[in-house]
């Protein structure tokens, strides 16, 4: 059993994100000091060479592993305590400087709901629909992975699949967007959002007509031939249809630093929360611009 595997041992508690992370971060850290036996090196020498890395979180997070096992050996490492402090404190003014950059390049709510009509008037409708779902749910790229119907066997079809997100245009321009396949789905459980709107409803209905083949299911996200986009590839396919190639995050990002501009606004916050699956601490410390955390 090395280092890192008994402190696990000790903590029966832990997620498997939580030992995944612990395990990999180990072994690097174990590469950057050319050793196995990490509690043996000097903590002088730790720093010096963590501090090779770029990344300020990569640097705390192999620091706060090197602490984890001085501790376990009932070594001293008062200095690494000190100096993550002071990578803390380095990490919390980039963020704040990545933060004001970011607003200062991003467009504003007005102007991706402009864009947004644009595209309606234009007949593209399947950008309509992810601008739609981006601007109006804060959604990720994986929820956008979604089959198109306007039929309701159909619609509870792919929804008792259990690996599906669905939408379905029914009577009277109301829409149903069902999400059982999103990032946060283990924590936040299936989503079901109803509304009526005419332009979504139409869209969806547009794009369906546009891009039904035979009986085959109809993608939102899919090549010419109707094939599905890999899920892999979501990340850079997306950004194609949005306003100036912005990714979901700048969205998010130009949401919630929009909206949510005061604790009165808290409801707004918590309706955002809700839509993404994220929750408001993280929200407000890395979406809002105009906190500096």
């Amino acid at each position: 059993m090395n280092e890192i595997e008994r402190i696990i041992n000790n903590k029966p508690n832990l997620s498997a994100n939580t030992i995944r992370t612990y395990t990999t971060s180990y072994n690097k850290l174990k590469n950057i000091l050319a050793t196995d036996n990490v509690a043996s090196i000097d903590n002088d020498e730790i720093i010096e060479l963590v501090g090779d890395e770029e990344n300020y979180g990569s640097q705390n997070l192999l620091l706060t592993i090197a602490m984890m096992i001085k501790h376990d050996a009932e070594e001293e490492y008062d200095k690494l305590k000190k100096h993550r402090e002071l990578v803390r404190g380095l990490s919390r003014e980039y963020k704040i400087k990545i933060k004001d950059d970011k607003k200062d390049s991003l467009p504003e709510i007005k102007d991706l709901k402009k864009h947004l009509n644009k595209l309606y008037a234009q007949e593209e409708y399947r950008a309509f629909i992810i601008n739609f779902l981006l601007i109006n749910f804060n959604v990720r790229n994986l929820d956008l992975d979604i089959i198109m119907t306007d039929n309701l066997k159909d619609y509870r079809k792919a929804g008792k699949s259990g690996n599906e997100n669905v939408i379905l245009a029914g009577k009277n321009h109301m829409v149903y967007y069902y999400r059982n396949n999103y990032k946060t789905k283990s924590t936040y459980g299936e989503k079901t959002i109803k509304l009526s709107n005419v332009k979504l409803s139409r869209a969806i209905k547009g794009y369906i007509e546009q891009k039904q083949i035979n009986d085959d299911p109809v993608y939102l996200l899919a090549l010419e031939n109707g094939e599905r986009i890999n899920r892999e590839s979501l990340s850079h396919y997306i950004p194609k249809y949005t306003h100036n190639n912005l990714t979901e995050t700048d969205y998010n990002k130009i949401i919630v630093t929009g909206t949510v501009k005061s604790m009165s606004d808290y409801d707004k916050l918590e309706k955002i929360s809700n839509n993404r699956g994220t929750a408001i601490p993280t929200l407000i410390e890395e979406y809002n611009l105009d906190v500096k955390i």
